[in-house]
């Protein structure tokens, strides 16, 4: 089943992805979360299919401070932790797009803002004809992108931002992440060209969204190294639901 494009709304729809897997996209989301419920605002996450189990989502919800039921906050789970589509084969099911489009609505008519984590990279496939791209773009997100703080970082966010305006997505901002701090650190690893040169290189070419350097941490569900992003956000938002 496939969802109509939704009619855009005035409230803040933030949508968080990574360019791969395990590079603090859910981190980055609970944070943004976090921090625009920290501005006062009514705050939902989401994380639209939970593959491999709950985690992410209850993560999100804690952040969001909310207390929206999980058929919600994850309108599909499924037991592996794979594509959506390729763990939806593996269940013998298929993902109701309408489902998700629902829960989406139902949370956004009342809430200030909605925060969604992708499962992966915007072309994850979802169904056949359906990946976070389509997604994303059908419920008019803005677009912040998450990758590690590598030597690749450059490439994979022009090549998500390429995919994101070939959907129409508009990019909303860059975070780049430090998943893991290093036992031993070395040139590989702190301080390096690629991790002192990324973030401004990144400012350079999309040229008019913020790009931030996100530290590791060992508290990641701390908003505090993205609270300045997150309230630019929420002062974006005009935080009027249409009548």
């Amino acid at each position: 089943m496939t969802g109509d494009r939704l009619p855009a709304t005035r409230i803040a729809r933030i949508g968080v992805v990574g360019t791969g897997y395990g590079v603090g996209a859910t981190t980055v989301a609970a944070a943004i979360a976090a921090g625009m419920r920290a501005t006062g605002a009514r705050v939902s996450a989401m994380k639209p299919i939970a593959c491999g189990g709950v985690a992410d989502a209850e993560r999100l919800r804690i952040a969001a401070g909310s207390t929206d039921p999980l058929e919600l906050v994850a309108p599909v789970r499924l037991a592996d932790a794979l594509a959506p589509l390729v763990a939806a084969r593996r269940a013998r099911t298929s993902i109701d797009l309408g489902a998700l489009d629902h829960a989406f609505a139902t949370l956004s008519a009342t809430r200030d803002a909605v925060v969604v984590d992708a499962t992966g990279p915007l072309l994850t496939p979802i169904t056949e004809t359906e990946s976070f791209a389509t997604l994303f773009a059908r419920w008019k997100l803005g677009l912040v992108i998450v990758a590690p703080n590598s030597r690749d970082a450059v490439a994979t966010v022009l090549a998500a931002a390429t995919v994101a305006n070939a959907h129409t997505l508009v990019l909303q901002a860059v975070v780049l992440t430090t998943p893991d701090a290093p036992a031993v650190p070395s040139a590989l690893t702190r301080g390096a060209v690629p991790e002192r040169t990324n973030q401004a290189v990144l400012k350079e070419l999309p040229r008019t969204v913020p790009v931030i350097a996100l530290p590791h941490t060992a508290t990641p569900g701390d908003p505090t190294a993205l609270a300045a992003l997150a309230r630019d956000f929420a002062t974006r938002a005009t935080f009027t639901r249409p009548a």
